[in-house]
């Protein structure tokens, strides 16, 4: 009895705070896939990690699509950031007060002070800074170590939904029920209501080249209102609004070389950079997650109902890689 509470004391010290620990392969992969919300493929593409309502943080190799690590968590795992060049380094939010960044090397967990959760997180260019928008309306900034370096308040205290830093200045996009343009002073350059009917900006995304981004709202198709992906000047003013998807874009990523953008809706569907649709899947139940590798010939996916997909840039499934 006596070894065995030696074993749960050594297991609990990862994280006591959090109660976030890392959990057997076998365990994990015993455990179905369940509301995948978020993934992510590191910076050198040997690694890819996805979580959701399971509570799962989960990191799988790319080489073979297998898992190689799992991480518990006691909420649901919202949004997920791999550090650009730490390649031990993963930022973790969710659903209530279990956020931090995890080092999966040594096992160690630095949480983050986060006590209404959040769904967006995301490194600047640099991994410098780490932001957090949150569901309380907040954005914060945080160093490696998580040290809070700034609280940014809104005027009111609805959710924001997903953020981007720009790809080579300390700028933020941040979206929620409008579109807000900040920097890491808590200047707000601009406030963009993207339309007239009161529907929610799910996604945003710099473009790479820094000049213009796209965003993906959740529309009211039931009540007539189109699900709209709208392209911006950096400084607010619009660009393009195109409709078609056939549900909310959960999330858009644009390839590394800024070529296309990947929206995650009914379909994943492939658009050049002038906003013109050149691929539609036909496969697939729905969307959540989406991400390009750095080569940006592939992309992955997550539906909701846990498959896990992967792709060519053209749109071709090459692999469902977890089916339920």
């Amino acid at each position: 009895m006596r070894y065995i509470l030696i074993i749960i004391f050594l297991i609990f010290r990862l994280n006591p705070a959090s109660g976030q620990i890392e959990v057997s392969k076998d365990s994990a992969n015993n455990r179905a896939l369940e509301g995948i919300w978020t993934i992510d493929w590191r910076f050198d593409d040997k690694f890819y990690a996805l979580g959701g309502d399971d509570k799962l943080l989960r990191i799988y190799s790319a080489s073979d699509m297998k898992l190689f690590k799992a991480y518990s968590f006691s909420e649901m795992v919202r949004s997920i950031s791999w550090h650009p060049s730490k390649e031990s380094i993963i930022a973790v939010t969710t659903w209530g007060d279990n956020n931090g960044i995890l080092d999966i090397v040594n096992n160690k967990f630095i949480p983050l002070d986060l006590p209404h959760g959040s769904r967006a997180i995301d490194w600047n260019f640099n991994g410098e800074l780490l932001a957090t928008a949150d569901n309380a309306g907040l954005i914060k900034i945080w160093n490696l170590k998580g040290e809070l370096l700034k609280s940014i308040k809104k005027q009111d205290t609805n959710s924001y939904f997903s953020m981007d830093w720009h790809p080579n200045r300390n700028l933020l996009i941040v979206s929620g029920d409008d579109i807000r343009i900040v920097d890491t002073t808590g200047f707000t350059y601009k406030v963009i209501k993207h339309r007239e009917e009161h529907t929610g900006v799910l996604s945003v995304r710099w473009h790479p080249s820094g000049n213009f981004f796209a965003t993906g709202d959740y529309g009211h198709l039931n009540e007539g209102i189109e699900t709209l992906l709208q392209f911006w000047k950096e400084d607010g003013s619009a660009i393009k609004t195109i409709q078609g998807s056939k549900s909310g874009i959960r999330n858009l990523e644009w390839s590394t070389d800024g070529r296309y953008l990947a929206t995650a809706s009914d379909r994943l569907r492939i658009w050049d950079i002038g906003g013109r649709l050149l691929h539609e899947a036909k496969e697939g139940d729905g969307f959540w997650g989406i991400v390009w590798n750095d080569k940006g010939d592939l992309i992955l996916t997550a539906s909701f109902s846990g498959n896990i997909m992967l792709w060519t840039k053209e749109g071709k499934l090459l692999k469902i890689i977890n089916e339920q």
